[in-house]
C-alpha cells in the first residue's frame, strides 16, 4: 500500500471500523490489480483508482457508518444479483458496512468488466448515453 498524506488525511476522520474496511479494500485492489494507481481525492473525500490504459476505474468512499466502493461506469456493468446501487448518470456503488460484507468475487468481476470496456472515455460516455436512453 502506498503511504500518501492525502489518503491519511481522508481516513483519519473515521472510526477504526471504517478504516479497517477501507484498508481491506485497498489491500484487495493492490493484490488483484497491481497496475492500478491509487490517489487520494480530498474534495471527493475518497480514494480513486486508475488503470494506465483505461483511466479512472473505481473509488473507495468512506462515510460515518459504511464505505461505498464506486465503479465509474457502473451503469454499463452486468449485475445479475442487483448488488450495485445508485441512480446517477453513470456511477454505481457497492455499499460495505462490515469487513464480512466485502464481496471480493463481485468486486473482482465488476473490475474485470470495467477493464473490458472501451479504453476511450468518449466511447464509454457514448455507451452511457445509449444505456440511459433505454
Amino acid at each position: 500500500m502506498i503511504d500518501d498524506p492525502i489518503i491519511e488525511e481522508i481516513l483519519n476522520k473515521h472510526t477504526k471500523k471504517i478504516i479497517d474496511i477501507v484498508n481491506a479494500l485497498r489491500d484487495f485492489i493492490a493484490s488483484e490489480f497491481p497496475n492500478f494507481q491509487e490517489k487520494g481525492y480530498p474534495v471527493w473525500k475518497g480514494l480513486g483508482y486508475k488503470d494506465p490504459k483505461c483511466g479512472y476505474i473505481c473509488g473507495i468512499f468512506p462515510y460515518e457508518e459504511y464505505v461505498d466502493f464506486g465503479f465509474e461506469y457502473g451503469i454499463l456493468l452486468k449485475d445479475k444479483d442487483k448488488l450495485l446501487q445508485g441512480d446517477g448518470k453513470q456511477v454505481r456503488y457497492l455499499p460495505v458496512k462490515t469487513l464480512a460484507q466485502i464481496n471480493e468475487k463481485a468486486i473482482k468481476d465488476f473490475l474485470k468488466q470495467s477493464l473490458a470496456l472501451p479504453t476511450s472515455k468518449k466511447d464509454k460516455m457514448a455507451m452511457v448515453d445509449m444505456m440511459r436512453k433505454r
